[in-house]
């Protein structure tokens, strides 16, 4: 039975890349990254390359778009204003090349190396697929809509696992995260997802899209009733004992409205502004209520311990963020340990031998919990220069862009300015918890939202070319 709802969603992913219709094949492919938790539930062990079903499905609509671009990548449209990544991205590919080599003969298990390579080619691809999309903001937007749409289902599912419904389904893969806060231990809920931590940041993903969606939506009662789902939505992160979730979308929340101030008009900003902050109240009070009521002191207890969260950021910036850069530059020795050295593996079974090597290096667990240890203690002092180039050649870039979007139609503008603040919010949690950003799924929704704000330059040029041909004498 699983073989076939396997054989049938890659049919149905198939349909359209035949055609070479690879946008519609990027929506099958959300659609299997939401199915693939649940089909993975049902099998006898649970494999995780279950997990891997979204990254098939993503390299074969890459394959198509590859096809169609007849080779061009378009990188220098892609980069229009900050050319100078062109010159970095040779060098960024031949140290991850280098380090995936190191990581081989350190460890001596491909597996590793292939699974710690894909941490850092798979975002950047899913950049280039991004931009990709963007060039087609409705496209982009029925994207984010299907997303959001099976985020919806998944978070029922989420909601009847809080209230204690049984069955193999919402039960975590493995043993499950065990949350443990002031003597009272549980599992956070999860759903269909296939831990309660994938779950927190797919609901706090639906909630900033609910958000986004809203804002470009010319219509105050879609924003109202979009930003009344995002509020439930964001209330769900609570049950799933994942505190930096609900942080995430105050987080989003705060830097989109910061960008969006700057770029909407009056009548825009007031209305969305106000339409955020009256459902805000209007939901508080009713989600609250109804949490409590459906599970008393079960909901409180997490309530409580969401609201700890702040506490901790300060602490844990200093631990995961700083600290462990400089403790991952320490034990890199300088040159790096490889790729996948910090990786989180999941039931992935490597060989002992690498097992055993990895185990023994002192610290390597601590500073692989945040995304900037990790990455400074598999690439190293090379990693540190070229990755820190990258960085700041890429900020230039959306810096630039961000001074574009006035010339763009305020629907696709407020859209594409979402995404962006969307992305920002989670780099900063990148670096103070990265295991969630190992899921391919994960890397692939954020390479999307990031990457579609890189095509703003030739959106632009496109506007510009279509008003000049409706003006020109014929």
């Amino acid at each position: 039975m699983i073989t076939l709802l396997f054989l049938a969603l890659f049919a149905a992913l198939a349909v359209p890349l035949l055609d070479g219709d690879w946008r519609t094949g990027l929506v099958v492919t959300v659609a299997i990254g939401f199915l693939q938790d649940p089909l993975r539930k049902l099998l006898p062990g649970q494999p995780s390359t279950y997990s891997g079903m979204v990254l098939l499905a993503f390299v074969l609509c890459l394959m198509v778009m590859l096809g169609k671009a007849n080779g061009q990548l378009g990188l220098r449209a892609m980069f229009w204003t900050a050319p100078a990544m062109l010159d970095w991205i040779p060098l960024y590919l031949g140290l991850i090349a280098a380090q995936t080599l190191n990581s081989f003969l350190r460890f001596g298990d491909p597996r590793l190396a292939l699974l710690g390579a894909s941490f850092y080619l798979a975002p950047a691809v899913a950049l280039w697929v991004g931009y990709q999309i963007g060039l087609n903001p409705q496209a982009l937007k029925k994207l984010i809509v299907v997303y959001l749409l099976f985020c919806t289902l998944f978070a029922i599912t989420a909601f009847l696992d809080f209230l204690g419904v049984v069955d193999p389904l919402m039960q975590e893969v493995g043993s499950g995260i065990l949350i443990t806060f002031e003597g009272y231990s549980a599992q956070g809920i999860s759903g269909f997802w296939r831990t309660s931590e994938v779950a927190g940041w797919h609901l706090a993903a639906g909630a900033c899209f609910s958000i986004i969606l809203a804002a470009a939506s010319p219509r105050r009662e879609n924003q109202v009733g979009l930003l009344l789902l995002a509020a439930a939505l964001s209330y769900l992160t609570i049950t799933t004992g994942r505190r930096k979730s609900l942080i995430m979308v105050l987080a989003f929340t705060a830097i989109f409205l910061l960008l969006f101030s700057r770029k909407a008009t009056p009548a825009s900003r007031e209305q969305v502004i106000s339409s955020i902050f009256g459902s805000a109240a209007m939901a508080y009070a009713t989600y609250a209520m109804f949490l409590i009521s459906a599970k008393g002191d079960s909901f409180t207890t997490y309530l409580n311990r969401a609201l700890t969260s702040t506490d901790d950021i300060g602490e844990r910036f200093n631990s995961q963020g700083i600290g462990a850069l400089t403790r991952g530059l320490e034990i890199s020795q300088g040159f790096g340990l490889g790729v996948g050295a910090g990786a989180n593996l999941g039931n992935l079974q490597i060989s002992a031998d690498a097992q055993a090597l990895r185990g023994g290096i002192q610290s390597l667990a601590y500073v692989s919990e945040g995304g900037g240890g990790r990455i400074v203690s598999e690439l190293g002092l090379p990693g540190v220069i070229i990755g820190g180039s990258v960085a700041l050649i890429f900020i230039t870039a959306l810096w630039n862009n961000f001074h574009l979007l006035e010339r763009l139609p305020q629907q696709v503008a407020y859209l594409l300015l979402g995404l962006i603040a969307f992305g920002i919010a989670n780099v900063f949690f990148f670096f103070s918890a990265s295991q969630v950003y190992s899921d391919p799924f994960i890397l692939i929704i954020l390479g999307v939202c990031l990457g579609s704000f890189l095509a703003v330059p030739s959106l632009v040029v496109w506007q510009q070319r279509t008003q000049a041909y409706s003006t020109s004498p014929r």
